[in-house]
Formats: structure tokens, sequence, C-alpha cells
């Protein structure tokens, strides 16, 4: 992680390319134009070169960033794909090609001087991160979010509209908390969970469960994010 300061500021400087033409690519695509980036096309593995998405055109498939030495040379990549496990696969495999990731953050957030950001993250409008704040790689924090003080939110999950993260709250990788949804100071939430909308997390919830409610209750074990869970699930049918 690398100081705020120290993150892009817009200059215009860097060329993008999106990994994701879909929901979550339009939104980077967006992010790209108010920070004066310029936004060179997507990769998508469903939808065919030369289409068009948010007007700009698909270059190919995701995997055209380890083949094509020129667009890695002159382009910063976002991985823009609301599945955690691919978002994961392809910031490492980008790394291990020599490309460049770029964090993009819509102007209105406010973020202290002294949190620590990932590469590869995005984060949507009139966002606060509080000091001390920990958000880790590729993760996506959206509109009107509130990550408090001293907060740790580990490498690719997803805090979605108007979520609030109380103080030291703790969030482990590739989960999902959901809109509206409130922790409540020093909690701790596992890896690979899913928060439901607004609810209030008043308990730790252990890794890979869904929970939901206020108070927030686990109702059961998240199998899309944990595949021994789905094997063992499997076998005993």
């Amino acid at each position: 992680m690398v100081p705020l300061e120290r993150q892009p500021t817009g200059s215009g400087a860097e060329r993008v390319v999106i990994l994701g033409g879909g929901a979550i690519g339009t939104m980077a695509a967006d992010l790209c134009t108010v920070t004066g980036r310029e936004l060179v096309g997507f990769l998508d593995n469903n939808k065919e070169p030369q289409t068009h998405v948010y007007g700009t055109p698909i270059l190919g498939p995701f995997d055209l960033v380890e083949r094509d030495a020129g667009l890695r040379a002159a382009c910063h990549f976002i991985v823009a794909v609301s599945d955690a496990g691919l978002r994961r696969e392809w910031l490492g495999r980008i790394a291990a090609a020599g490309a460049r990731l770029i964090t993009l953050i819509h102007p209105s957030v406010s973020c202290s001087p002294s949190a620590c950001l990932g590469e590869g993250i995005m984060i949507f409008p009139f966002t606060t991160i509080y000091p001390g704040a920990q958000i880790g790689e590729g993760c996506l924090i959206e509109g009107h979010a509130c990550v408090g003080p001293e907060v740790s939110v580990m490498p690719v999950c997803v805090i979605a509209e108007g979520a609030i993260l109380g103080h030291r709250t703790r969030i482990g990788t590739g989960s999902f908390i959901g809109a509206g949804a409130v922790s409540r100071p020093n909690i701790t939430i596992g890896e690979g969970c899913l928060i439901g909308a607004n609810s209030t997390v008043i308990r730790d919830i252990p890794s890979f469960k869904v929970a939901v409610g206020s108070p927030a209750r686990v109702l059961r074990d998240n199998l899309s994010l944990n595949p021994a869970l789905a094997e063992r699930s499997r076998q005993n049918r």
C-alpha cells in the first residue's frame, strides 16, 4: 500500500484500459472521464472486439494484456468485474505480466492523508476515508460510503453504496458489504463474507458466511467464495 499523496492526481498523463465491459466497467470509465484520464478501451471475454461500450472499443479478451507488450507499455489497467475471485486472479496476472495498475478516485472523495490505499482500487463519489484506514488492492468503494478511523479492508472487497464501517473494523479478503450496512467499532468480518443491505453488524462474523438483518445474523455458508465448502456440500448431497 502507498499513502494517498503518492496516488495519481488525474493530470491526464495516464492512458487506461479497463478489464470488464459490464456495469462496473462503465463506472470505471466514468471515473476515468472525471479524473482526466484517457480511456483507450475495454478488455472483455464475452464481447466481440471492435464493438463499443461507453462509446469506447472492446480491444479483445482479458489475456490481451499478457500478449500485447505494446499495450502494456502504453497503458495502465484497472480490473472492473464484480467477481472477487476473478478480480484477484487478474490483478495477479497483470502484475506478473509487468503491466501497471491504476487507482481511480472520484474528485468528491474526502480521504485522509494518513490513509493507505492499495493499487487498482476504485472509490466512487462522496465517500469518506478517515485517518489510518487501510484499503487493499483491487477494492471497490461505492458512493457515500464511510470507512472509519483505522479500519482495515483487505484486497478485492466491495463496500457498497452508503455502507458505514466503524472505528477499527476489519474486513477480510473478498468480502462484500451491502448497501447501507453498518458495522459497530472493533468488529471483524472474515474472508469471503456477504453482509446484506442495511444490516447492522454488532458481533464478529466468521469467514465465508452470509449474514443479514439488524442485528446481523449468520444465515448460511457463502459457498460461492469458498471452493472447499462448495465441494464438501456437493459430496454430501
